[in-house]
């Protein structure tokens, strides 16, 4: 709850400076109402009421959580398992990422779906490779055929000729 509480403040900081930033933007005689700074000032706003709801809210709950019902060893282990499968994920998203330019769109968005289908724990069966092609051929049509959407096709295109 304490880091809630220093990221609230943090941005409660960045909003005011940059509602000083927005406010730095020249004005222009030919502006209306409404002029360059005033979409940067809202926005700063927006994150400041944000930033303060969320002091407000991890207050509250600071207040409201006493000090018997700390957090036992099994649910910090339980939430870095969480934190864990979620690193999990984002490293299959690079690996895709670094993938797709080489191997191409259709076998690593098949590889991609495989991989995070067993990663949840899908066995690895024929009806998930099924899934896997199915699945990538899908996204190709709706990609490439459909939306007009230009995916790298990898090295495949060389080999064939």
């Amino acid at each position: 709850m304490r880091g809630n509480l220093i990221v609230g403040l943090l941005l409660l900081i960045f909003s005011v400076v940059f509602w000083l930033g927005a406010d730095a933007i020249p004005k222009s005689r030919l502006s209306g109402s409404v002029g360059a700074d005033g979409l940067p000032k809202m926005l700063a706003i927006a994150l400041g009421v944000l930033s303060a709801g969320l002091i407000a809210q991890t207050l509250l709950m600071m207040r409201t959580v006493s000090a018997a019902a700390s957090v036992s060893r099994e649910k910090k282990r339980e939430e870095l398992s969480l934190y864990l499968r979620g690193f999990g994920m984002v490293a299959i998203g690079a690996a895709y990422l670094a993938l797709v330019s080489y191997l191409g769109y259709m076998l690593t968005i098949a590889l991609l779906l495989l991989t995070v289908a067993i990663y949840n724990g899908k066995r690895p069966t024929v009806g998930a490779l099924l899934f896997a092609v199915v699945g990538s051929v899908f996204f190709y049509l709706l990609f490439v055929q459909v939306l007009e959407v230009p995916l790298p096709a990898g090295f495949w295109p060389r080999l064939i000729g």
